[in-house]
C-alpha cells in the first residue's frame, strides 16, 4: 500500500507587542510610587537622563535646600525612634527649638546648650549624630556640605569621589562643571550621576516644599469648579520629571572608539528616549481614561446624595477608541483624591447588577447595605436574609450569598456576633 505525505500551510494571525509597547504599558500600569522609584532607579543608571527643573534653576534649588522651611514638628515625631532616655530627650528638645533660620546649627548654639544643660560639648555632639539618623537628618547639619555628606553616609553611597565634591560645593552651586571635572577628575557622565544623586535626594526628603494639598501618593486628582464643573489633574509631585541630556549624548557620541563605548552610549540614549516617550503617553492616556470617568460619574461628585452609575470598562474603552486591556490597566493600582474623599480609581468604574428598576451598581449596593445596617435595631440585628427582604423592597434583586460576600467585603460581621459587639459596648 502506497503512503502520501501531505503539506498542510496554515495562515493566522495575531497581535505581537513590540518591547517597546510593553515597556510602555509596564509604565502605565505603575502607581504613582511605583514609578516615583522606577524612575529615581533609571536617573541612577542612565547618565544621558537628567532631573527636569521647572521653577528652579540648579543653583535656587540647592539654595532653597540649604535654606528649607522648618519641621520641627516632624522631626518631634522621630524622636521616639532613637530609644533616648530622658536627659538625652531634653537636650534633643533643645537642640530643635535651637535651629537657626537656615536650619543649621553653629557652634555658639551648641556652646550656649552645653552650659544651660550642664553637659559636655563631647556628648552633645553624639546626641546630634544620633538625630541625624532620624529621616529629616539634614536639619541638624552644620553647613549644607554636613548636610550632603549626612545623607549620603545614612544612604551608604558616600565615598572619596563624593568627598571631593561636597568639598568643592562652590562650584556646584556655581555650575562650573569644568572646573569640577579637572578638580574631581570625574567623567561627564560620572557628574551627571552624583549630582542627581545628590539634588534628587533632598528633593525626595521635601526639605523645602510646602505642605501638599493632598498625599503624594496620590496618581490624580479631581476638583470642583465654577458652576460644578470638575477638574482632572494629574498629581505629578511625587514622580520626578526627566528629560534628555542632549548635550552630554553628543558629546560622548563624538568621543566614542571602540565598539563597545559605542554601543553603550546608544542603547542608554534609546532607554532614556523610550522612558521619556512612555511617560508622556502614561500622562496622557491616564487623563484622557479619568477625564471620561468622572465626565459619567458628574451626578456623584456633585450631589453627595446620587450613587456611582455604574460603568464598565469596555465603554470606556469604546468611546476613546482604546483597547479594553488599556483601560483595565490605566485604571488599576491608582489612587484619586475627589471632593468626596480619597478612593481606588477601579472604584469609579462599579459593576452593573441587576434589579427591578434600572441598573445600579455594586458601591450604591454596599452603601445601602451599610446604611441599613447602621440603623439596625442593637438587640435584633438584621439577618443576611433580612437584608435581602429589604434589598428586594427597594427594586433590587440580589441573593444572600451576594449579600454575605458584601458584607465581608465592609468588613461587618455577621448578625450573631453584631449582638455580642453591641452588648459589649452598652456594658
Amino acid at each position: 500500500m502506497e503512503k502520501k505525505t501531505d503539506v498542510l500551510l496554515f495562515l493566522s494571525q495575531r497581535p505581537i507587542l513590540s518591547q517597546s509597547l510593553q515597556y510602555s504599558l509596564k509604565i502605565l500600569e505603575m502607581s504613582n510610587l511605583d514609578l516615583a522609584e522606577h524612575v529615581e532607579e533609571k536617573l541612577l543608571e542612565n547618565p544621558f537622563l537628567i532631573r527636569e527643573y521647572t521653577s528652579s534653576t540648579h543653583s535656587e534649588l540647592v539654595e532653597n535646600i540649604a535654606h528649607g522651611r522648618q519641621m520641627n514638628d516632624e522631626v518631634v515625631e522621630q524622636l521616639s525612634f532613637l530609644h533616648l532616655d530622658d536627659r538625652e530627650t531634653e537636650i534633643a528638645w533643645s537642640l530643635i527649638h535651637n535651629l537657626s533660620g537656615g536650619a543649621y546649627l553653629n557652634a555658639e548654639t551648641l556652646g550656649d546648650i552645653s552650659k544651660e544643660k550642664n553637659i559636655d560639648q563631647l556628648e552633645l555632639l553624639k546626641i546630634v549624630n544620633k538625630l541625624k539618623k532620624t529621616s529629616l537628618s539634614g536639619m541638624f547639619a552644620f553647613n549644607l556640605q554636613d548636610k550632603f555628606k549626612t545623607f549620603l553616609e545614612n544612604s551608604g553611597k558616600y565615598n572619596e569621589e563624593y568627598g571631593k565634591l561636597i568639598r568643592n560645593i562652590d562650584l556646584v552651586l556655581s555650575d562650573d562643571w569644568s572646573t569640577l571635572k579637572r578638580t574631581c577628575k570625574l567623567s561627564d557622565g560620572a557628574l551627571s550621576q552624583m549630582i542627581s544623586t545628590m539634588t534628587g535626594a533632598f528633593l525626595s526628603l521635601d526639605y523645602f516644599q510646602g505642605e501638599c494639598a493632598f498625599p503624594t501618593s496620590v496618581d490624580l486628582v479631581v476638583e470642583t469648579r465654577v458652576k460644578n464643573d470638575l477638574e482632572v489633574t494629574i498629581n505629578e509631585e511625587s514622580v520626578p520629571r526627566v528629560q534628555f541630556n542632549g548635550a552630554l549624548h553628543g558629546e560622548s557620541a563624538k568621543r566614542c572608539r571602540s565598539c563597545a563605548d559605542k554601543k553603550y552610549v546608544k542603547e542608554n540614549a534609546a532607554s532614556a528616549e523610550l522612558l521619556i516617550k512612555s511617560l508622556n503617553h502614561r500622562n496622557s492616556t491616564l487623563l484622557k481614561v479619568a477625564r471620561e470617568v468622572i465626565s459619567r460619574q458628574k451626578n456623584f461628585f456633585v450631589d453627595k446624595d446620587k450613587h456611582l452609575a455604574p460603568i464598565s470598562s469596555k465603554s470606556i474603552a469604546n468611546a476613546l477608541f482604546l483597547h479594553d486591556s488599556t483601560i483595565r490597566r490605566a485604571i488599576s493600582n491608582k489612587l484619586v483624591s475627589t471632593p468626596h474623599g480619597t478612593f481606588e480609581f477601579k472604584a469609579l468604574l462599579p459593576r452593573k447588577i441587576s434589579s427591578d428598576s434600572e441598573g445600579i451598581s455594586d458601591y450604591a449596593i454596599k452603601k445601602h447595605m451599610k446604611k441599613l445596617i447602621d440603623r439596625e435595631p442593637r438587640d435584633n440585628p438584621y439577618s443576611d436574609n433580612s437584608i435581602v427582604n429589604f434589598m428586594h423592597s427597594m427594586g433590587i434583586n440580589i441573593s444572600r450569598r451576594t449579600v454575605a460576600k458584601y458584607r465581608a467585603a465592609l468588613n461587618i460581621p455577621n448578625s450573631s456576633d453584631r449582638v455580642r459587639v453591641y452588648k459589649i459596648r452598652s456594658a
